[in-house]
C-alpha cells in the first residue's frame, strides 16, 4: 500500500500500473522531454508516485507549503489566486505535460492554489529533491526553463487582453489559446472541436468577467458564427477569424530551444 502524502487529502495513489517514463505518452510535452533514453530510469527515481484527484478538488493551496512539484499526466487543472474580496482570479489552465507547483523558492509557501477541473493524474516529485535533479541533468534544467518561459509569455499576453481588450476579445483569445494547446497535445491539427470542461464561471474568473457577461458574450460569438460551447465541447467554426478577434499568436504555445 502506497502511503498517501501528508497535507494532500484529495490525492489518491495510483495503486497499479503506474506509467514509467520510458513509456510515457506525454513525455514530449513535459519536463523529461530531451532526456536520453538511457537516463530515463535515473530521472524516474526522482518521482515518488502517481496520484489521482477528482474533479473540483484542490491539489495545493495558496499560503501552504507544498511537499511536491507535479507533472500533469492527464486532465485539466486551474491555477488561481483568491482576492481579498473573496473573488477568484484564474491565472492559467494547466494541460497534460505542464508542471504544477514550481516556483523560485522551493521552500516557501505556495503563491497560488491549484484545483482539478476534471479527473486528473499527477506525477509527484518531492520538492526537496529537485535541486539535485536539476544540477545533475542539464536537459531537465533546460526544459524547465523553456516551459516557464512559454508560460510566462502566455500569462503576460493574457494580462494585456484582460487589461486592454473588450469582453468578446478576451474570450476569443482565451478559447483560441486553449484550442491550439489541446490540438497540439493530441497532435490533431485539423480538429474543429475539443473537449472543454470549463464552466461559464471558470471562463469569467479567467477573463475578469461576470457570469452574466460571459453568457452574453458567448451568445454573441455563436451568433457571429465563430464558435460555440456546448456539452463540454468547444467547436470553432472560423479559427483564423476568432484568433484575429482575440489578437492571438499561435507561436505563443510553442517552446523553443535556448541552446
Amino acid at each position: 500500500m502506497i502511503k498517501k502524502p501528508d497535507h494532500y487529502s484529495h490525492l489518491f495513489p495510483v495503486e497499479h500500473n503506474q506509467t514509467v517514463c520510458t513509456e510515457c505518452p506525454v513525455r514530449r510535452l513535459a519536463l523529461f522531454h530531451g532526456v536520453e533514453e538511457k537516463d530515463l530510469e535515473w530521472t524516474q527515481a526522482y518521482r515518488s508516485s502517481q496520484y489521482k484527484v477528482q474533479p473540483r478538488k484542490e491539489i495545493y493551496r495558496e499560503g501552504h507549503v507544498s511537499d511536491f512539484m507535479f507533472t500533469l499526466y492527464h486532465g485539466w487543472v486551474a491555477f488561481y489566486k483568491t482576492l481579498g474580496n473573496g473573488k477568484r482570479q484564474i491565472l492559467r489552465i494547466a494541460l497534460p505535460g505542464d508542471m504544477l507547483g514550481f516556483q523560485s523558492n522551493l521552500n516557501a509557501s505556495m503563491t497560488h492554489s491549484a484545483v482539478a477541473l476534471t479527473e486528473a493524474v499527477l506525477c509527484a516529485f518531492p520538492r526537496k529533491n529537485m535541486p539535485d535533479l536539476l544540477r545533475n541533468n542539464l536537459s531537465v534544467a533546460k526544459r524547465l526553463t523553456e516551459l516557464n518561459a512559454r508560460d510566462m509569455n502566455i500569462c503576460q499576453t493574457r494580462l494585456v487582453t484582460i487589461g486592454q481588450q473588450s469582453a468578446i476579445e478576451r474570450i476569443a483569445f482565451f478559447c483560441t489559446e486553449l484550442f491550439y494547446r489541446v490540438r497540439s497535445i493530441h497532435q490533431q491539427p485539423e480538429a474543429s472541436e475539443i473537449f472543454f470542461p470549463l464552466s461559464q464561471e471558470d471562463i469569467g474568473d479567467a477573463t475578469g468577467l461576470t457570469k452574466i457577461h460571459v453568457n452574453r458574450t458567448l451568445k454573441a460569438l455563436r451568433e457571429q458564427g465563430l464558435m460555440v460551447i456546448s456539452q463540454k465541447t468547444l467547436r470553432i467554426h472560423d479559427l483564423d477569424a476568432l484568433g484575429e478577434l482575440g489578437g492571438f499568436d499561435p507561436s505563443l504555445i510553442h517552446t523553443y530551444s535556448l541552446y
